[in-house]
């Protein structure tokens, strides 16, 4: 016997175990891995998941506005966000199905075995009936008593049966049912189009800010690679006034270990920047191992962008965030079905017509006429039907109930998300001119710090200032340097936040 007909008994007897044994397809134990056959196959399967994205040249010099571009191109959020949009566009279209009539078109052609047994008793009396009138597996017997006479008759036979037909069903009023529930179709596809935006605008986010954490994170490594230069200069210092006799071995051991830590967080600053790396590669849809550049940024020119007042960015956000706009069509839509709810309640008028043709005939093994009739049956109508839900359970008072509280819910978060947008908004603004502020701050001081260092340098060199007020000013210096990057990476990043918080990304 092949294969193909071994199969379906195979697929059969497998699930017949799975019913009666399903524990079979777990995992044997809790302390021990899944282990199952079908493991690899998944993995050769997954590959014909796998798409393929837009690469860079290997050359170019990446700009914030070409990342967002590739990460458009590339993410898979904004495409679920799209298919999603497409879904919504479907339930719309289904929805508008009710306004059109419904024809429905019915064959079927079948048969089987009749048994048909009769009795009467006509106690009245009268003429005796002739006998073995019907044919069939019993007989019409007269039987003659005392009170009248008995008909018995049986028949017994195959048939077939061939049933046509066609109905139609136009709903012609309802209240506004169908209605409210297009437009909640409607406001759930305007609102799934604004998810649509939004992912867009969540992924520009979340791009922008790792781009900027990356352009951070590299002038957060070219400052300790300063830093590591001016404490090696200073060892160099040291060294020389040591082998001098001018300076002692516990102040040159305290300038060795000072250019081990400076040595140490340019390797951590390294590494920082690696890991910032991957992750806007990651954002960006840049596959591992792929070469590329990015452009740098004037971090300088970024508080140029901070000249609005507040309550313009409130209601720039009131009007352009996608997913405040999306939970306004929500409660549209929830409210619409509110309003199908409640004309569920009431009573629907409806155009109904049917066109049916039946044919039944006795079975052909049989040679008398009887056998031989078929029955036809014809039915042609049309209806103007009526249909009012007096009484099911409750069933529509709490669909009314539950839609209301549905409505409510949707506006309840509503509010809150417009509490949230503004509270956003108020807070990245607070944030980004704070961070000017400290920047201003940072600057001055890293100025100052670097004075003081070169004028600490110059008298150790000199001998009139100690190996600890040199290393002390160049840690001042390099802390100073890393306070000014870290202003500038939080006027970036609350920047990108108030643009995010006010629907401009």
């Amino acid at each position: 016997m092949s294969e193909r007909f071994l199969l379906p008994p195979l697929l059969v007897l497998m699930a017949a175990c799975s019913a009666v044994s399903p524990y079979r397809q777990t995992p044997p134990s809790a302390d021990r891995p899944y282990s199952d056959p079908r493991i690899p196959a998944l993995a050769e399967k997954e590959k014909d998941f796998a798409r393929a994205v837009e690469l860079p040249p290997s050359g170019e010099a990446l700009s914030l506005a070409r990342l967002v571009a590739l990460a458009q191109g590339n993410n898979r959020s904004t495409r679920l966000a799209w298919q999603q949009a497409r879904a919504a566009a479907a339930a719309t279209g289904l929805s508008s199905a009710e306004y059109y009539p419904l024809l429905v078109v019915l064959a079927s052609y079948g048969g089987g075995y009749m048994d048909f047994q009769a009795s009467g008793r006509n106690n009245i009396g009268g003429a005796l009936a002739a006998a073995n009138l019907v044919p069939g597996g019993n007989a019409l017997v007269n039987q003659a008593t005392g009170t009248g006479m008995v008909l018995e008759a049986g028949l017994g036979d195959a048939y077939t049966n061939f049933l046509s037909g066609a109905g139609l069903r136009w709903l012609l009023f309802d209240f506004g049912g169908r209605d409210h529930r297009h437009r909640a179709a409607i406001s759930d596809q305007l609102a799934a189009n604004l998810r649509f935006n939004e992912a867009h605008q969540k992924l520009t986010f979340s791009v922008t800010e790792l781009y900027f954490a990356y352009q951070s994170a590299l002038r957060q490594q070219e400052a300790a690679r300063v830093s590591v230069q001016a404490a090696r200069e200073v060892l160099a210092a040291a060294q020389a006034r040591f082998d001098q006799g001018l300076l002692t071995e516990p102040e040159l051991l305290q300038a060795r270990e000072a250019a081990a830590q400076a040595e140490f967080a340019s390797v951590t600053a390294t590494s920082t920047a690696e890991i910032s790396r991957v992750n806007l590669a990651t954002a960006a849809g840049i596959p591992p191992g792929h070469p590329f550049r990015v452009a740098p940024v004037d971090f300088r020119k970024m508080g140029a962008h901070l000249h609005k007042p507040v309550d313009e960015h409130i209601r720039s956000a009131l009007r352009d965030r996608a997913d405040l706009l999306a939970q306004v069509a929500a409660v549209q839509a929830a409210e619409a079905r509110l309003r199908a709810a409640r004309a569920e309640r009431l009573p629907t008028l409806a155009l109904e017509a049917v066109a049916l043709y039946n044919q039944f005939s006795p079975g052909t093994n049989q040679r008398d006429a009887i056998t031989r009739v078929q029955q036809q049956f014809q039915n042609y109508g049309g209806f103007l039907t009526v249909q009012w839900p007096v009484f099911s359970g409750f069933a529509e008072t709490n669909k009314v109930r539950l839609a209301q509280a549905a409505a409510e819910a949707a506006r309840e978060e509503m509010q809150l998300l417009r509490e949230q947008v503004i509270a956003d908004v108020w807070k990245a603004y607070v944030q980004a001119k704070n961070a000017l502020a400290s920047r201003e701050a940072a600057q001055a001081l890293q100025t100052a710090s670097e004075s003081s260092y070169k004028a600490a340098l110059a008298g150790f060199k000199n001998g009139l200032t100690t190996v600890q007020e040199t290393l002390t000013a160049r840690a001042a210096l390099a802390q100073a340097s890393a306070l000014v990057v870290e202003a500038d990476a939080s006027i970036a990043q609350s920047l990108v936040n108030l643009a995010r918080s006010s629907g401009k990304l």
